[in-house]
């Protein structure tokens, strides 16, 4: 199998931007409607569907596989390689109807027995995204195409997931082997030009001619630059030399004022994670009053103006506007009141505060401010330094009552998952409650407006108790140029290659 060009040795970064930039030198994004040129933030990591990832990566592997199921800008869930999908009445089996005539660009046939080897391959493997097959304890053939997935337990994020890098299939003839790592075998729309390729340089990819929602996809050619400085794609988009690129907050205005397009969703939640909620390593956390009023200690909408310019919205809970856990009234919770935190803490014994060993991750801006926040109430933050690399690693290992953390909000259940059940990797003290517990387990087998309603119960049971100081909710920011028209994603920081279209 052809492979694509790989440089001959490890090259230092600015190589790879003065490479990037000699290959956009011979082009022009836009000179032709058929193409589309973007910017992407990270160089791709690995092609095998096991590996893929969500975030700035999903624009390389969205190009070349398909996912099981779509879902929509308004985050509805409908077919896609799946044509249909129903649910048992205990949500314990979800039936997925295939569609005909599909076939991966090696030429073997997309059925049941493809979906069965893309979620034994991806539960199996090392990626960072096996969980989202990790309920799946069985995957059944009835027929040719349809199939089905029996769940360990209901699990209420099944869908969004196959609708993300848990739904991506691959040929079953390529996974495992080590070509596809670098050379995908999708059922997408585009497929990798090779020839035209250059890892950490340039991803050119041109149309699958027998790919089946060919309408879809209005660009002849795809071609991805990766790009990790934010100056480099200011000037790559500014030049016209791409059609887009992730941006940030902090240089929207600059975008908007050179012609570019910013567009937004919101998709983050920035603050801290009060971890130590039983006094392990630190006792005063222990108390819900303490929880609190760090709550009322940090001004989470100064910090939205200074720090992300307002892009986003001021918020004291974990989940995002567009959730069906979310209530509007629970981010009037904790309104910033130093006197009423001073209050709290005297009131639960510690009215000469107490000392907090946070780790400080150097790209954190608002590290000084919360440091200086928190003082003014008495508690006197400690920081440990920590190399941004290991940042997460270290948030995780159980050295610290609280750190801060930004993570993607989205499907209310993927949320629970990630950071309120006692598994969850951002819950590492695993703290519960069997007032939390029974109101997790009813709302794991509820469905419609009774999950609805169970999903807001645990937000305010979190909200009350103090499990988090959430600051504010970040939009994800996208800048285009007037050329092309974007729509962004409901739950990635970038849009899909999908989500691009001329503009008319």
């Amino acid at each position: 199998m052809m492979m694509f060009k790989l440089p001959k040795s490890r090259q230092a970064l600015p190589r790879r931007a003065t490479l990037a930039f000699a290959l956009l030198g011979m082009m022009t994004a836009g000179s032709a409607a058929e193409t589309l040129t973007l910017a992407v933030a990270l160089d791709n990591g690995s092609f095998d569907p096991a590996i893929v990832e969500n975030g700035p990566r999903a624009q390389y592997w969205s190009a070349v596989y398909d996912t099981l199921l779509l879902m929509r800008p308004d985050g509805s869930i409908t077919g896609n390689l799946a044509e249909s999908y129903e649910y048992s009445k205990d949500n314990t089996v979800l039936t997925l109807k295939l569609r005909p005539g599909v076939k991966f660009t090696d030429g073997t046939p997309f059925n049941a027995a493809a979906v069965k080897a893309n979620v034994e391959h991806l539960r199996g493997g090392s990626g960072q995204n096996s969980f989202m097959v990790g309920s799946v304890a069985d995957i059944v053939i009835v027929d040719d195409l349809t199939v089905e997935l029996h769940l360990s337990a209901a699990n209420p994020a099944q869908l969004t997931y196959l609708t993300m890098a848990g739904g991506v299939m691959g040929s079953p003839a390529a996974l495992g082997k080590e070509e596809i790592i670098s050379v995908p075998v999708g059922s997408g729309p585009y497929v990798l030009d090779t020839g035209n390729s250059t890892r950490g340089a340039r991803y050119t990819f041109v149309r699958n001619p027998d790919y089946w929602n060919r309408d879809a996809f209005p660009y002849d050619e795809v071609v991805l630059i990766p790009m990790g400085e934010i100056t480099a794609r200011m000037n790559a988009l500014r030049s016209g030399q791409v059609n887009g690129a992730q941006g940030t907050a902090q240089t929207a205005a600059e975008a908007e004022s050179s012609g570019l397009v910013v567009n937004r969703t919101p998709i983050d939640r920035h603050g801290l994670i009060l971890a130590d909620r039983n006094g392990v390593l630190v006792p005063a956390l222990a108390d819900v009053r303490v929880r609190q009023a760090i709550n009322y200690a940090i001004d989470g909408e100064g910090l939205l103006a200074a720090i992300q310019r307002k892009l986003g919205h001021h918020s004291t809970q974990v989940f995002q506007l567009n959730s069906a856990a979310y209530l509007p009234e629970l981010d009037k919770r904790y309104p910033f009141d130093p006197d009423k935190a001073r209050a709290l803490l005297a009131e639960a014994g510690y009215a000469n505060g107490f000392e907090l060993k946070l780790p400080e991750n150097p790209t954190v801006a608002a590290n000084p401010i919360i440091a200086q926040q928190l003082a003014d109430v008495g508690i006197r933050v400690v920081w440990d330094k920590v190399v941004s690399e290991n940042y997460v690693t270290e948030a995780q290992s159980k050295r610290y009552g609280a750190f801060w953390m930004s993570l993607s909000t989205g499907n209310p259940w993927w949320d629970v998952t990630k950071q309120i059940s006692a598994a969850g990797p951002w819950n590492p003290f695993d703290s519960s409650t069997p007032e939390l517990d029974a109101l997790l387990a009813q709302a794991r087998s509820a469905s419609g407006a009774d999950y609805d309603a169970l999903m807001q119960k645990i937000n305010t049971y979190v909200t009350e108790n103090a499990w988090f100081n959430i600051w504010y909710q970040a939009d994800a920011v996208y800048f285009s140029s007037p050329d092309v028209t974007v729509t962004m994603h409901p739950q990635n920081v970038v849009p899909y290659i999908r989500d691009f279209a001329p503009a008319r």
